[in-house]
């Protein structure tokens, strides 16, 4: 567009279909979205529910969240200005081409495993499920390689197993009989018990 007259330039804006409100749209929701992440914090807890316990407890992780919403939200909302003030197409809100319709059988499939996985987590516990749960995830999604599914499934239980059980100090079922002692067993190994 450098190099067209003003005349020619908003021609070849229009032709594009992103008119200056077009354009400003894009801006909106991210904007919306740094707006309720500043605000939101002071309209949460009123004092201390942590109780003194160590670890970082469950008042600090609406904070957390909010504060990284805002930080990527800003990221967002600089791109989206960055991009209005150089008069290019907003690329970040464009749909993406689907190569594939929907399958609704495949959907109905992944809540199936979805609430199998609520519901053995009673039994088996939230590690060996979880870690079942992340690597049938990813056969089912297409990942197929064992090299890959099984360090991701790993990898993520026991990331999860920090966050919640570690840091959040939640208490997630161990599982019941053989697996309850598993999982005590692996919870010592990894120093959150």
């Amino acid at each position: 567009m450098a190099g067209l007259t003003p005349k020619a330039r908003g021609e070849a804006i229009g032709e594009a279909g992103v008119g200056l409100p077009t354009r400003c749209a894009a801006l909106l929701l991210p904007a919306v979205l740094l707006a309720a992440a500043l605000l939101l914090p002071g309209m949460m807890f009123a004092h201390d529910v942590s109780n003194g316990r160590h670890g970082i407890g469950p008042d600090a992780w609406p904070d957390i969240i909010l504060d990284c919403l805002a930080f990527f939200a800003a990221i967002w909302l600089a791109q989206e200005v960055w991009t209005l003030a150089r008069g290019r197409r907003s690329m970040t809100l464009r749909a993406p081409a689907d190569e594939e319709t929907y399958d609704f059988t495949k959907a109905l499939i992944g809540l199936v495993l979805i609430i199998l996985y609520g519901a053995m987590i009673h039994l088996a516990g939230f590690a060996l499920t979880t870690a079942i749960f992340i690597a049938v995830w990813c056969i089912y999604g297409g990942v197929t390689r064992l090299t890959v599914v099984i360090p991701v499934s790993l990898i993520g239980t026991i990331v999860l197993l920090w966050l919640f059980m570690g840091l959040a100090l939640m208490p997630l079922s161990r599982g019941q009989g053989a697996f309850d002692q598993a999982s005590i067993w692996l919870l010592r190994t990894l120093g959150i018990y």
